[in-house]
């Protein structure tokens, strides 16, 4: 079971969805304009779940900023990208969500919402808690000073809840400590993996 929040108009899930032809996918993206071009290109498949809403510590709605540039940077910051136009948007939170559809266990959360990944990451709380999700993978960067949630405090949330983090890169992930000199908002995606899922922590490391 694979989650992708923040699905936009879905490359990221196109390869992932070529590299788990028989996984089940859930896609979040929050733009209705953006959504409809998702829904063009993968409705019908059975073993796709499209939503046109965001995932976040709430349900309800949130101002989204919608920058004239490009629509991959969609985002609840005001972040100087340039011109844009506010829309309030509906989220739920993840919990919430997954209790609604029956998933019991996400084996991947991939979250790419711009600034917005510790919200959903509170929304997915009770699930973390529960050892519900094995695999998460996030992003990190400059977004971050505006939102004031550091690297540090993605260590912080993630390890209290029985995870190992490390930084991803195209073949392999650095699991590693946090150290100050990570704090450098290059990003730009880290993973998070279980403790417990040694096997996956083992497979991802450079050999």
């Amino acid at each position: 079971v694979i989650f992708d929040v923040g699905a936009n108009v879905g490359e990221w899930l196109l390869q992932a969805r070529e590299a788990s032809p028989d996984a089940q996918f859930h896609a979040f993206e929050i733009v209705e304009t953006t959504y409809a071009v998702l829904r063009g290109r993968f409705e019908g498949d059975s073993n796709l779940m499209l939503n046109n809403f965001g995932l976040s510590d709430r349900t309800g709605t949130v101002d989204m900023h919608l920058y004239e540039r490009s629509d991959t940077l969609s985002s609840h910051v005001a972040y100087p990208h340039g011109i844009f136009r506010r829309v309030a948007c509906p989220v739920r939170r993840g919990d919430e969500y997954m209790k609604a559809t029956g998933v019991e266990r996400i084996d991947l959360l991939k979250v790419d919402v711009e600034g917005a990944e510790h919200l959903v990451f509170n929304g997915f709380g009770a699930a973390m808690d529960a050892g519900q999700i094995d695999v998460i993978q996030f992003e990190y960067g400059k977004v971050n000073i505006i939102t004031h949630f550091l690297l540090r405090d993605f260590y912080d949330f993630l390890e209290t809840r029985g995870y190992q983090v490390g930084k991803l890169f195209p073949d392999h992930v650095d699991f590693r400590p946090y150290a100050l000199e990570d704090e450098d908002f290059l990003g730009p995606n880290y993973i998070a993996v279980r403790k417990v899922r040694a096997d996956i922590i083992d497979a991802l490391r450079k050999r």
